[in-house]
């Protein structure tokens, strides 16, 4: 993407109406909204590929359930391939899968929200359920935060979640879920990419709350497919965590990596997409991390009772403190209830990927 390009982006969603880019919910938090703890610490489990289909994955579930006992987070996010599409025929076969996805924040009372997968819409041809309408089953349950995202770009489900601090009175950072799109036909290109509307009503409202707020507001973004740019990463950069596989970004670089670097908000960019890749690096001065696995529908297809299943399906653990909103701590928690190096001390992270 030329700058061109995306100013030309930036301007087309900066002429859409006000209230599109900055709401009500901007300038003061209501009764859902999410806060910073009396400590003023806030923790994301992030969990990914739970590939579910109408019938459970009891086992998926219950790990999902063990992660939340452990870390007790305040918002649980799942990055994408929620759900195994193409093990769903018919519109109740969707709302069951999608019930299977919300069961452990349900149960456990924690709110949440979805990114969508490549593998997530595999069943429209078949159900005609569109990607709209799958946002309408996921925001139909309690704890679910997925509801108000951005309408008029491409994909569904973007939306940037605001965090304020314990007193519900600062706007502390901002948490960017983004649709990065399907499998692409054209198998030299592999998988669609997030499209320029949608990397500049980033930008763009990036912008805003800048302007409201007299300065950056630091944020984290999610999204299911990585980004060229991890690949670019792991050949130049230490990283620590598990890299079993090559990452599978599109062939099409969508230039959100550069957004992100001219706007300057961004601090971390985390994907799954990749299932054995866990590993969390900085390139760029941005960190970029992958979540891992969760779910036992998908790869590696290795039965639950089997013992290397203890360090291969887990989440990932993001820690925010309100009194340092520009920093942030990760680590991984396994199912076997073990971390890795990235929770040891925070010198040892940054000397390990500097």
């Amino acid at each position: 993407m030329t700058a061109g390009t995306l100013l030309a982006s930036s301007a087309m969603v900066r002429a859409q109406p006000a209230a599109n880019l900055f709401d009500a919910s901007t300038s003061s938090p209501d009764e859902n909204a999410l806060r910073f703890r009396p400590d003023g610490k806030f923790k994301l489990l992030v969990v990914s590929d739970m590939h579910y289909i109408p019938e459970p994955d009891a086992d998926g579930i219950a790990l999902t359930e063990k992660l939340i006992d452990i870390e007790k987070p305040d918002l649980v996010i799942a990055t994408g391939d929620n759900i195994s599409g193409d093990r769903c025929d018919t519109p109740a076969d969707v709302e069951a899968a999608v019930r299977n996805v919300a069961t452990a924040m349900e149960n456990k009372q924690v709110p949440w929200a979805i990114v969508l997968g490549n593998h997530d819409q595999e069943h429209f041809a078949r159900t005609g359920v569109t990607r709209e309408q799958v946002f309408e089953y996921y925001e139909s349950y309690p704890f679910n935060r997925n509801g108000g995202w951005q309408r008029g770009i491409s994909g569904a489900g973007n939306k940037d979640l605001l965090l304020w601090d314990s007193e519900g009175r600062e706007l502390v950072n901002a948490l960017w879920l983004i649709d990065s799109g399907e499998g692409h036909p054209d198998r030299s290109i592999r998988y669609e990419w997030i499209r320029t509307d949608q990397v500049g009503w980033y930008w763009s409202r990036s912008a805003v709350l800048e302007q409201h707020y007299g300065r950056r507001i630091p944020g984290l973004m999610f999204f299911h497919i990585p980004l060229p740019e991890f690949q670019e990463m792991i050949l130049s950069r230490k990283v620590i965590g598990e890299r079993h596989e090559t990452e599978s970004p599109s062939r099409i670089n969508s230039g959100m990596f550069a957004a992100v670097l001219d706007r300057g908000d961004v601090m971390g960019i985390f994907c799954g997409h990749d299932h054995v890749n866990n590993y969390l690096g900085k390139y760029r001065g941005v960190m970029l991390g992958q979540v891992g696995v969760v779910g036992y529908y998908g790869y590696p297809h290795t039965p639950p009772e089997d013992i290397t299943n203890d360090r291969a399906r887990g989440g990932r653990v993001i820690e925010l403190d309100q009194r340092r909103p520009g920093q942030f701590r990760s680590w991984m928690r396994f199912r076997d209830g073990t971390t890795n190096w990235e929770s040891w001390s925070d010198a040892y992270f940054e000397a390990e990927i500097e």
